[in-house]
């Protein structure tokens, strides 16, 4: 295990120093001055001069240097006309992006690999036309692959949509500062933006695994969830009139008689096994990086999707949290969607979380207490337990976890079925420790 940094007391100590560490990290991505340039309060309109605009500069100053060396009138007057061309693009641009405003019609959760189309309104509440406007998403790391969206003319008043495509390359939360509309009207010199400040937060759900369930059912000893579905179970569920081809064991003669047409019974469909899968969730290696769970997060969304493909009623418990067992009554897959979200905010439990992580200053400062006290646990040889302590007792228990951590103990009920992940999280074995439950299955 890594040295334990230091560990300020005060949660507002350590607030400050993720604000420090995060603009360090900003200026050594972009360096000083393009973090400079960034800012939306010293520079609300930001310009990017094109290659065009370079060709158009570089020859203004030669026909300049030749206009005072030469005193020629006619280099004179040209000069003048590049130079007024370059005013009026840069007059004509920012009269383009004023009184523009942009409103988000986008879903809060996307997934990784997968593309999206983000809805964006634009409004024209100008008195004029707006032309050739481009509008983007300004996200500080690399977490979407990003095409942006175009609006080519919007008259007087009007509102226009655009989509913007983004292809999300990594689990987790990920953070905007807002909409950017850029502009290269009228002449394509340069490329004028504006920024319109407005954080915005999506989740990015994992990737569901195609994983091979071949050992990895639970035995013979996990409860049962009640589904509440039609069925030929053995609980009754309710009344209805008989239908032909209904057997006739079901009629329910007594109401039959008293209502004077033939009623059945309706039956609770068999209740399914419940099985919690708990991921331990710990550093396989050296590494502080939370995108190391990427991988192992989407092996442990496939298991779940295969359970409850088979009918079982399955949950996640990790050390962030727990989702409790339930079916996937309706096909709808609610209970797949909950077990992701889970995912989709997991840290490594024993690492805090980079200052950079996109949370709030509280639960970043939660997760940083959380993951230096199973750090502390782990070093002194401790055995780690989760937040809900051991969890209902007739549960099957699918445990995955690194083959490469498997030093780190787990205080509680042992699990049924052991899956191991090598560090690239792919599946390397799947073992019973119980040989009862091996050999009934």
């Amino acid at each position: 295990m890594s040295e334990a940094p230091r560990r300020p007391e005060l949660d507002a100590t350590l607030i400050r120093e993720r604000a420090a560490a995060t603009v360090r990290l900003r200026r050594k991505r972009h360096g000083f001055w393009r973090t400079m340039g960034r800012s939306n309060r010293l520079f609300p309109r930001k310009l990017m001069v094109t290659r065009d605009g370079k060709w158009i500069i570089a020859m203004s100053l030669l026909l300049g240097v030749g206009a005072v060396n030469t005193g020629n009138n006619l280099l004179y007057l040209v000069l003048s006309l590049l130079i007024s061309i370059i005013a009026i693009s840069g007059v004509l641009s920012e009269m383009d992006l004023a009184d523009i405003k942009v409103v988000r019609r986008y879903p809060h959760e996307l997934e990784v690999g997968e593309a999206a189309m983000l809805r964006t309104e634009v409004h024209n509440t100008k008195r004029r036309a707006a032309f050739n406007l481009e509008v983007d998403e300004v996200i500080e790391d690399d977490a979407f692959a990003m095409r942006p969206g175009y609006v080519l003319h919007l008259h007087a008043g009007e509102v226009g949509q655009c989509f913007v495509m983004v292809r999300p390359k990594r689990r987790g939360p990920v953070r905007s500062a807002g909409i950017r509309v850029l502009t290269s009207y009228p002449f394509g010199f340069a490329r004028k933006s504006r920024l319109y400040v407005d954080p915005q937060t999506w989740l990015v759900l994992p990737r569901v695994a195609d994983i091979a369930l071949d050992g990895a059912r639970g035995g013979g000893r996990g409860d049962l969830a009640q589904t509440r579905r039609k069925g030929h179970g053995s609980e009754f569920l309710g009344l209805r009139d008989w239908r032909h081809g209904d057997p006739t064991r079901d009629l329910h003669w007594k109401i039959s008689a008293r209502r004077g047409r033939l009623i059945a019974r309706e039956w609770e469909e068999e209740a399914t096994r419940a099985a919690l899968v708990e991921f331990v969730h710990v550093a396989p290696d050296a590494g502080d990086d939370p995108q190391q769970l990427d991988a192992a997060c989407e092996t442990v969304a496939g298991l779940c999707a295969s359970l409850l493909h088979e009918g079982m009623a399955v949950g996640l418990r990790t050390f962030a949290g727990t989702v409790a067992p339930q079916p996937d009554f309706d096909g709808s897959a609610d209970q797949l969607l909950h077990i992701r979200r889970l995912l989709a905010n997991l840290l490594l439990a024993d690492r805090p979380p980079p200052p950079e992580w996109p949370v709030e200053d509280d639960r970043w400062v939660d997760a940083v207490r959380r993951a230096w006290s199973v750090h502390d646990q782990l070093a002194s040889g401790a055995a780690l337990t989760f937040p809900d302590g051991n969890g209902p007792l007739t549960h099957d228990r699918i445990r995955v976890s690194y083959l490469a951590r498997r030093d780190a103990r787990i205080e509680g009920v042992p699990p049924t079925v052991e899956v191991l992940l090598d560090t690239a999280g792919e599946v390397i074995s799947i073992e019973r420790p119980d040989a009862d439950v091996a050999g009934a299955a």
